[in-house]
């Protein structure tokens, strides 16, 4: 009945339309015929005195009642209501109904729309009178009332004193789907042991003052929170447990700076600090058999409770320039530099009892564990990159960059631990460890652009990237001494702009880089890129754009054997007759392909495994906006169309989204929506993974 009152509602409204309209026809067919009176009989009184005054005045002399005209217009303009309105805008109250089918989890995962009376939109702008504070205040607020993603926007400027933007976002987060990190997927168990349910808030102010000047100063302010549920495990030797978990963290950021901007330079000089804080806890009261389905030595390893609480503390001051200058009329210069220094305290605790595995002596069952660990850390980081453009000539330009990154980590730790043979006999081991990580990358490249006819450039350089790392030594190492790691690649960039006809415009950017050395085994090696787009203007107010891309990364190492390419084919055209005016059509389709290939050593028993996974998809999208001539200047809009997107490899999936809206004026300040959308998900895989759903939405839109 709810879903039917969707659809019959903007039917009832409409039905009144005409009425509406020819009431508001008839008052202001009144007034301007009154208007019409009015004005003919000043009209005549002018043109009286006109002649009267005439008679009295040399015949050379022009009539003075002529020149007043303007004046009146410019007057009755002023005066008008859509100068005097001091409010503007709209606000968008609705409903939303919601009905599924399938696995409500994946549901969630994936769309999360939840059914009932929303704030939809709105968009309300404040315009005072001569007002010593602001000049404007504007307001924009969209899904409010429960959706995974609400957001707010708040602006208030006074010309030449302050101008202040803040922005605030909510976002419900959900996963939890059955498929992932579930060793006990393929007995039928559907338990995700790697799930979220949690509400991200992003808070972020900041304030200009004297926008307009020269010299600019600003202050901000920025605040991200998380707060929510979860289950993650608690791994032990031999086992894993899932248990409930608590997530909690939040930083803030203050900062402030000055912007100085002159003719031929800009500068930003910009100080801040950054306070994290994270409380993680993860608990469990009773008994968990764990993951592990064979007796251990004979015997079934159980916790019987167990919990994990850890405690992060960061805060660090940083320093921000950037810099913009022409001091030639051929030649730009830029840069940039940030440096910070954060500082890190944290605490571990964890708490494990039932039969639990010795983590020194696997032959030996405890009866629990207890640890706690009490550790530091600090990181600064450096960051710079420099650049020059120069114009030799009228066709040449020459470009020069340089980027580089260097950050270390100092830290230290003690591991206090108690391993309890039976609940009243406990062996103290203390551990102390020590870490140090060092990175250095840089990147420089050398290019020139050449105009080869007024609406054809090319371009060409050359890239050489390189850094070192130093690590501690791993475990397995046999003389101890840290872990050096190189980066080093080179290779030749390109590409092309060109015009050959108004209509046409083709771009074109290739990348060809060569590896010798890399951090990662999954790092940026052996690399081949290309990117193509044409932007056509066809007739009958037709566009279309296409886009190739090619993306090629391959470590041929022995023991590596990793590949990874990608590619995607898209083309898209828009029909906009008059402007899209009483009609617009969009169609978009892309045919995408990704590939990865690596060998890895499986973590028990460490003999090599070859990993391989593909994705073949197709994804389109087919929108008509239409205008519905109700009555004269009297018009609704009608939107309907949907995407898809269906995949076949590795894991084939298939999503359908079909869509319509409808939007009806009702009076001047009063108009009516409507809109239907349905979800549909399957997957040939994990079958359980799949669900349908619809959902109705109505509402009114109030007009200020």
């Amino acid at each position: 009945m709810r879903v039917l009152l969707a659809f019959v509602l903007p039917l009832a409204l409409l039905a009144q339309v005409p009425a509406v309209h020819q009431e508001a026809k008839k008052k202001t067919a009144k007034k301007t015929a009154s208007a019409r009176r009015g004005g003919k009989a000043r009209i005549q009184k002018v043109s009286a005195a006109g002649a009267a005054q005439s008679a009295q005045q040399k015949p050379e002399t022009k009539p003075a009642e002529t020149k007043p005209a303007p004046a009146k217009q410019e007057e009755a303009a002023s005066t008008s209501p859509t100068s005097e309105k001091v409010l503007s805008g709209y606000v968008d109250i609705g409903a939303r109904w919601v009905g599924w089918g399938g696995d409500y989890n994946t549901y969630r995962s994936v769309v999360n729309l939840r059914q009932g009376t929303r704030l939809i939109g709105s968009d309300v702008a404040l315009t005072p009178k001569d007002s010593k504070l602001l000049d404007s205040l504007r307001l924009q607020m969209f899904n409010w009332g429960g959706d995974p993603y609400n957001t707010a926007r708040i602006t208030a400027d006074k010309r030449g004193k302050y101008r202040y933007v803040g922005n605030y976002s909510n976002i419900a987060y959900f996963n939890n789907l059955p498929s992932f990190a579930d060793p006990t997927y393929d007995k039928g168990i559907y338990f995700d042991q790697r799930s979220m349910d949690t509400k991200i808030r992003n808070f972020d102010n900041n304030l200009e003052l004297f926008p307009a000047g020269r010299f600019i100063p600003y202050f901000g302010y920025t605040r991200n929170s998380s707060y929510g549920w979860g289950v993650t495990p608690l791994v032990l030797d031999y086992n894993e447990y899932a248990l409930r978990n608590v997530i909690d963290w939040g930083m803030n950021e203050v900062r402030g700076g000055l912007r100085v901007e002159m003719k031929r330079w800009h500068v930003t000089l910009e100080e801040g600090g950054r306070f994290y804080e994270d409380n993680q806890s993860v608990y469990s009261t009773a008994p968990v058999a764990g993951n592990r389905t064979t007796p251990y030595m004979g015997q079934w390893l159980i916790l019987s409770s167990g919990s994990q609480r850890y405690e992060a503390r960061t805060k660090g001051a940083y320093t921000k320039a950037l810099l913009t200058a022409s001091p030639l009329s051929w030649l730009d210069l830029y840069g940039s530099f940030i440096r910070s220094k954060p500082k890190t305290d944290s605490q571990f605790y964890q708490t494990a009892n039932g039969k639990i595995v010795d983590p020194i002596d696997p032959l030996v069952i405890l009866s629990g564990t207890t640890d706690r660990f009490y550790g530091n850390a600090t990181m600064p980081h450096t960051s710079g990159s420099f650049g020059a453009e120069a114009r030799v000539g009228s066709r040449l330009r020459l470009r020069e960059s340089w980027e580089t990154d260097r950050f270390h980590t100092d830290g230290n730790g003690t591991l206090n631990a108690t391993l309890y043979l039976n609940p009243t006999t406990g062996m103290p081991v203390v551990t102390k460890d020590g870490e140090r990580l060092e990175v250095t990358r840089n990147k420089q490249q050398a290019e020139a652009l050449f105009d080869i006819l007024k609406n054809f450039t090319v371009r060409g350089g050359y890239r050489y990237e390189w850094g070192d790392s130093v690590m501690k030594a791993s475990t397995y190492s046999v003389t101890g001494k840290p872990d050096r790691g190189e980066l080093k690649r080179k290779g030749w960039v390109a590409g092309f702009n060109a015009r050959p006809i108004q209509r046409l415009s083709l771009t074109g950017d290739l990348e060809f880089m060569d590896g010798e050395k890399t951090y990662y085994r999954t790092g940026l090696y052996d690399t081949r890129r290309t990117r193509f787009q044409g932007r056509l203007t066809l007739p009958k107010e037709l566009y279309f754009n296409a886009t190739y891309a090619f993306f090629d990364n391959k470590n041929p190492n022995a023991g590596v054997n990793y590949l990874s390419s990608s590619q995607a084919i898209n083309g898209s055209l828009q029909w906009l007759p008059k402007g899209g005016k009483n009609l617009s059509v969009i169609a978009d389709y892309q045919r995408s392909f990704i590939k990865s290939d690596i060998d890895y050593l499986y973590p028990l028993g460490l003999f090599p495994v070859h990993s391989h996974y593909q994705d073949n998809a197709h994804t389109g999208t087919l929108l008509a906006d239409l205008r519905l001539p109700i009555a004269k200047n009297y018009s609704g809009r009608l939107t309907f169309g949907g995407s898809f997107v269906t995949t076949d490899g590795t894991r084939s999936m298939h999503y359908y989204q079909p869509q319509g809206r409808l939007h009806l004026p009702v009076t001047q300040r009063l108009e009516f929506f409507s809109e239907w959308r349905y979800y549909g998900m399957s997957q040939a895989v994990y079958t359980v993974e799949g669900f349908r759903a619809h959902t109705f939405t109505g509402g009114v839109r109030l007009l200020m």
